[in-house]
């Protein structure tokens, strides 16, 4: 049976509330899941850690605010002799003239040896039934054991995630959209877990926010006036306005809540530098 192991952001440095930022996070990637149609069994957090169950692809996890990493595991049962048969079958093709390290992260206290006992017999094993080199400080390939909850999950990569906070866990702000530095505002204000409304005097294509909007919706809503954005903001109960203002182009607004600029240290090839890598990290997730 195959399972995702979701590893936290920032969210792991939280307090008493951190389990308002677990389940918000929990609730954005069922969103992720559903909006792409992945099945999966079910989805809870142990141990300082999401795990998804029954589920055969996870790219699109690459778009989700708060994930520090997530990998594509192999369930491997709690019995030595059972993990070290799973182990091989993952990694004996991809040994081939390639060297190796084990690493353990034994979350759940019950299992019998330690980490680095455990690290150590399952290496043994594997570099006796494949004559593979062993190298512990830059091995060409790493095999992972994540030890949660009477399961041993085994992987060999750890893909980065977006990071920053689950959007949506910060309350809202309206991003003054009008242009392709606006984009990058209004992403790095959802990284920080705000939930954004886009406002603009004319039709902006927004297409790219809609690929990192998991468990939030959002429009462009046309407002020519500052009446009518100020009126908005309130209505929606906004903590501010984010503009798209550099360090050398910065303008004055009639907003009556403080107005943010996210770009202000930025140059316009960092901006273009920025929004490109986002779109690099949309083509990962398909």
């Amino acid at each position: 049976m195959s399972s995702v192991i979701v590893r936290y952001s920032e969210i792991g440095l939280k307090g008493k509330n951190r389990i308002v930022f677990e389940k918000k996070l929990m609730n954005n990637i069922r969103s992720c899941l559903d909006r792409n149609q992945i099945a999966f069994s079910s989805i809870k957090n142990p141990r300082g850690r999401i795990l998804i169950s029954g589920i055969k692809f996870c790219r699109p996890l690459n778009c989700v605010f708060g994930i520090g990493s997530f990998s594509e595991t192999v369930n491997a049962g709690f019995n030595m002799e059972e993990i070290k048969k799973t182990a091989l079958n993952l990694i004996k093709d991809k040994l081939k003239n390639k060297s190796f390290c084990v690493s353990c992260q034994r979350l759940d206290k019950s299992f019998p040896v330690n980490s680095m006992e455990f690290a150590k017999e399952l290496g043994l094993f594997i570099q006796d039934k494949t004559k593979a080199q062993v190298n512990l400080k830059k091995p060409d390939i790493t095999i992972y054991a994540e030890i949660i909850d009477g399961m041993v999950y085994l992987f060999t990569e750890k893909i980065k995630g977006l990071g920053g906070l689950p959007l949506g866990i910060e309350g809202n702000v309206i991003v003054k959209t009008d242009d392709e530095s606006s984009l990058l505002s209004a992403i790095l204000m959802m990284k920080r877990g705000c939930d954004v409304f886009c406002v603009g005097k004319k039709k902006f294509d927004i297409g790219l926010l809609r690929k990192f909007n998991y468990g939030s919706k959002i429009n462009l809503k046309i407002l020519k006036t500052y009446n009518e954005m100020n009126a908005f903001a309130r209505e929606k109960h906004s903590k501010g306005f984010i503009v798209s203002d550099t360090f050398n182009s910065v303008e004055k607004y009639k907003f009556e809540l403080p107005v943010f600029r996210p770009l202000s240290a930025f140059s316009k090839e960092q901006i273009k530098e920025r929004l490109d890598g986002f779109r690099e990290r949309v083509c990962k997730a398909v």
